[in-house]
């Protein structure tokens, strides 16, 4: 049985993997404040309305569509995944801004880069319905980070990439080691304390 729910004219299924609001506002963020007119017809485009209110979860599809565009109108000389890198770096800074990204982040300067890996799952869960992580450690300061849905790799290593050069670490490296055409997404993550 299917149980639907509105959104953004679209009735879904429940278990569609949904992004939050606050989550979309700080990638929007990242373009810069007023939108230029260009932004605003490419947001459009894409099913997102900068000149209402935010709905309270999206698509992840259209999530997609609205991280490859900003990237592209912000980075447009470099490949897509670099491109993506540069957004997921941008994409924390901004939401560090959020009253839900003051929180997350505070608490990761405060435990360093080992328990943030081992609170992950519980970090990418408040910005979505829908992300799994295992953490397999495997050096002293040396893990891998599987998630279950990972479409844009370059726009993960980016955000993690952010999230722990906030942390003690020193000498990060995070790289990508599998992905899979369904999302699934494995990244080597190392440093020096």
């Amino acid at each position: 049985m299917v149980i639907g729910q509105h959104l953004g004219g679209r009735v879904g299924a429940v278990n569609q993997r949904l992004i939050f609001d606050y989550t979309l506002q700080s990638n929007l963020r990242v373009l810069g404040q007023p939108l230029a007119p260009e932004h605003v017809s490419g947001l459009m485009e894409l099913g997102v309305d900068p000149s209402r209110p935010l709905l309270p979860a999206y698509p992840v599809e259209t999530y997609t569509a609205v991280i490859d565009f900003i990237a592209a109108q912000l980075w447009p000389g470099l490949p897509r995944d670099e491109a993506g890198f540069e957004l997921g770096r941008a994409f924390m800074r901004s939401y560090r801004e959020t009253l839900m990204g003051k929180a997350v982040l505070s608490v990761t300067r405060v435990i360093g880069p080992h328990r943030t890996l081992e609170r992950m799952n519980r970090n990418f869960r408040s910005a979505n319905n829908y992300t799994e992580t295992r953490l397999q450690k495997v050096g002293p300061s040396t893990y891998e980070l599987w998630f279950n849905y990972a479409m844009r790799t370059g726009y993960f290593r980016g955000l993690i990439t952010e999230a722990l050069e906030k942390t003690s670490a020193k000498a990060l490296s995070v790289t990508l080691v599998a992905s899979s055409t369904g999302g699934e997404a494995t990244f080597r993550i190392s440093w020096t304390d």
